[in-house]
């Protein structure tokens, strides 16, 4: 059976009964040793296992990224960050290419060209090439001292901090800037987090959740400079601190930028692949070539690039069911969000804040500092945000994915007392907040 993808006027037939034990094997070649590309053929290889030949080219090891901020925070081993070893290629008969980074991609004669030389030919090629760090376009931000999180060897840099650092500034207060702020906390850095927005997780969070959270951060050792950009990093060679656009300054040692991420486009653009943001995809993470696919942090889809781990493992499983010849279109991910700090539990999935036409359920415990809410649209789930108390994060994720009528939400279980309002939220002052929480 032959199904077809029409794509920018040629059709790419993919055969949906190749057996296996097949002479012919197509030749699969993945750029990105990360995260999505080892998903991929996790789940390509266990429904195609003597299908393809596959060639992996990376210029890191395969570790799992999103857990190194724990790592940081003293909560895991560098071991537990490992994603696998040389043994997992071996069995599935995948060739690796390490510390290789692939410079040149040539669509018309299907061949890659590495930085050692190497050329490669394909039939079906994968970029999985992630994203990099972005670093704000600010005066002095080349000094030593300025760095950002996202490898095992920034993490390494990071645990050694303290033997050169007392005082940090982290730029950006979302999941991650917050996750590397707790972890220096851990090692005795004073840290502040500096953010332009005067709510810290203010894409994920409404008003009230990011109010708690910021208590609870304070509490456990982390200063905010809340309602500040950055305009210069001062100091002479080294950082000396960060002076803001309102004229005001902070001292540090330390600058950790971590505002956001730029997926990495270059070889797909030089490769004549059209781009945006990202690398543009259709429903069936294919590119404006069809020998050509993008999943990840790399790919845009329908306006959308993701950077945390579900919509990447969502994207590889749909990936491996169209090259196995099982297409289902990919339509998108819903945005769901924890965060990875010890004792502190906060979950957001959807669309989180209120407009003129949604309807909010919503529950808060200030003693015990709980927050529910459940945000709905024409009678249908379609954001949550649990604090404090994320026992039913599971249950909200899958009815904020599946779009799931009021009807189907448990309020006895998820609203004790049924204090249940149907109205939008009522925002509780945060200095009457801090007062009674103050009395438990």
């Amino acid at each position: 059976m032959l199904f077809s993808i029409f794509k920018h006027g040629t059709i790419l037939h993919i055969d949906a009964a190749q057996k296996e034990g097949d002479s012919v094997k197509k030749r699969l070649v993945v750029i990105g040793n990360g995260l999505a590309g080892i998903q991929f053929l996790e789940r390509l290889l266990s429904r195609k296992p003597s299908s393809f030949e596959v060639t992996v080219i990376g210029k890191e090891p395969a570790y799992k990224r999103y857990l190194l901020s724990r790592v940081l925070q003293k909560e895991l081993p560098f071991e537990d960050v490992k994603l696998e070893d040389d043994g997992w290629y071996l069995k599935r008969g995948v060739r690796l290419f390490k510390n290789e980074t692939v410079v040149t991609v040539d669509p018309l004669v299907r061949h890659v060209k590495t930085d050692r030389g190497r050329k490669m030919a394909y039939d079906l090629l994968v970029f999985a090439t992630g994203s990099n760090p972005h670093l704000l376009p600010v005066k002095g931000a080349g000094k030593e001292g300025v760095m950002t999180f996202r490898t095992i060897e920034d993490c390494m840099t990071l645990m050694n901090a303290p033997n050169h650092y007392q005082k940090a500034a982290v730029i950006g207060a979302g999941i991650l800037g917050l996750e590397t702020a707790m972890g220096l906390v851990q090692r005795g850095i004073k840290t502040t987090v500096v953010h332009h927005q005067p709510n810290v997780m203010n894409r994920q969070l409404d008003r009230l959740a990011s109010e708690m959270l910021q208590e609870d951060l304070e509490r456990m050792g982390i200063h905010f400079s809340l309602s500040k950009r950055a305009k210069e990093i001062i100091g002479t060679s080294h950082v000396e601190g960060v002076r803001f656009s309102d004229g005001t300054s902070l001292t540090a040692d330390l600058v950790l930028m971590s505002v956001g991420v730029k997926p990495n486009i270059e070889l797909a653009k030089k490769s004549g692949l059209d781009v945006h943001r990202g690398i543009l995809v259709d429903d069936f993470l294919q590119t404006s070539d069809p020998s050509i696919y993008a999943i990840g942090e790399c790919a845009e889809h329908r306006d959308m690039t993701y950077g945390l781990t579900e919509p990447i493992l969502e994207q590889a499983e749909h990936l491996a069911r169209t090259l196995a010849g099982y297409p289902e279109p990919y339509t998108g991910s819903i945005m769901s969000t924890t965060l990875n700090i010890d004792s502190v539990n906060v979950f957001s999935a959807g669309h989180v804040l209120e407009t003129e036409e949604t309807r909010t359920f919503q529950w808060i415990d200030p003693i015990r500092h709980i927050y529910k809410k459940i945000v709905t649209l024409h009678g249908r789930v379609i954001g949550a945000i649990l604090y404090g108390d994320t026992s039913e994060a599971a249950l909200l994720a899958k009815l904020v994915n599946s779009l799931a009528p009021v009807s189907e939400i448990p309020s006895n279980q998820l609203f004790p007392e049924q204090k249940v309002t149907r109205n939008t939220l009522a925002l509780v002052p945060k200095d009457e907040r801090s007062s009674k929480t103050a009395q438990s």
